[in-house]
C-alpha cells in the first residue's frame, strides 16, 4: 500500500493519517487508482472519494457499527523502530470531513499531472512543448470526437499522440487520464493565448473542427499552400503564439474600424 507518508501514532495516542491533498501529491500508483475510480463509472463522488481515502491511508475496515466503523491501520509509533497495527473507531462525520480534502478529484481544473507512461510509451511534455502543430491539431480532433460520441476509438487516437511509440490499448484509468490531461492543457492554453481561445457562445451551433483546423492552417500560411508542411511541423506553442497575435490584431482592427 503506497501512501503519501506513513501514518503515525504520537506518544499521547493521537493518530495522524496522511492522504494526498492534490493531484500533484499522488504517486503514479495512487494517480492510476484515482483515475480508475473516477473513470470506471461504478462509483458516485462520495463513494469514490471514500475508496481513495481508505486506499491512500491504508485503513482497513474490520466491522461496521451503528455510528461508524472499527478500523485498523499500520502506523509508525514515536520511539519505536517497527510499524504496528493500530485499532481505532471511525465515525461517519469523520469520514465525511476527511473525504472533503479529496474534492479536487471531481474536476480537471487542477489536474497538473499525468500518467508518465502507457504500455511503456512515455508521455509528451505536460503542456505540449515540443509537440508538432499537426499533432496538436489531431489531438484536438480526437478530443472533440470523444466528447461528442464517448467512443473509445477517439480516446485511443488521443492516447497515441500523448504517448507516442505504439499504444495498442487503454484501460479506464488511462482513458480518463488522457481526457483530463488534455482538458487541463486546453484550460492553460486559454490563459496563455487568451485572444485566440475564446469561450464558445452559449446556445451556439456545434463547432466544425475540420473547418476550424483548416482556418488555422490558412491563417498561418497566409493562403500559401507551399508553406503548409513547414507550418504543420513547427512547435505547437510557436504556432499558437502566432495565431494569438493574429487574433489580437484582428480584434484591434475591428475595434478601430467597427464598420469596416
Amino acid at each position: 500500500m503506497l501512501k503519501t507518508a506513513p501514518s503515525t501514532l504520537s506518544a499521547d495516542g493521537v493518530l495522524h493519517l496522511t492522504c494526498p491533498r492534490s493531484w500533484k501529491e499522488m504517486s503514479q500508483e495512487q494517480l492510476r487508482y484515482a483515475l480508475h475510480v473516477v473513470g470506471c463509472g461504478l462509483y458516485g463522488s462520495v463513494e469514490g472519494r471514500t475508496l481513495m481515502l481508505l486506499r491512500f491511508t491504508g485503513i482497513e475496515v474490520i466491522k461496521k457499527g451503528p455510528e461508524g466503523w472499527a478500523c485498523t491501520v499500520s502506523v509508525n509509533v514515536e520511539g519505536k523502530k517497527r510499524a504496528k497495527r493500530h485499532l481505532f473507531f471511525l465515525q461517519t462525520w469523520q469520514v465525511q470531513d476527511m473525504i472533503g480534502q479529496l474534492e479536487y478529484v471531481d474536476s480537471y481544473e487542477d489536474f497538473d499531472v499525468r500518467l508518465e507512461s502507457i504500455e511503456g510509451c512515455t508521455a509528451v511534455d505536460a503542456l505540449l512543448h515540443r509537440v508538432m502543430f499537426k499533432d496538436y491539431l489531431n489531438m484536438e480532433k480526437y478530443y472533440q470526437g470523444y466528447l461528442a460520441t464517448k467512443q473509445e476509438k477517439y480516446a485511443m487516437g488521443l492516447a497515441r499522440l500523448l504517448y507516442p511509440g505504439g499504444v495498442t490499448a487503454i484501460d479506464d484509468a488511462e482513458l480518463t487520464g488522457c481526457i483530463m490531461w488534455f482538458s487541463y492543457v486546453k484550460k492553460q492554453f486559454a490563459k496563455f493565448f487568451r485572444h485566440f481561445f475564446k469561450p464558445a457562445p452559449e446556445g451556439g451551433k456545434a463547432v466544425d473542427w475540420l473547418e476550424q483546423m483548416n482556418a488555422q492552417i490558412r491563417a498561418l500560411t497566409d493562403g500559401d499552400i507551399t508553406k503548409e508542411s513547414a507550418v504543420l511541423e513547427q512547435d505547437c506553442w510557436r504556432a499558437l503564439t502566432e495565431l494569438d497575435a493574429k487574433a489580437h490584431e484582428a480584434a484591434e482592427f475591428r475595434k478601430k474600424y467597427p464598420k469596416a
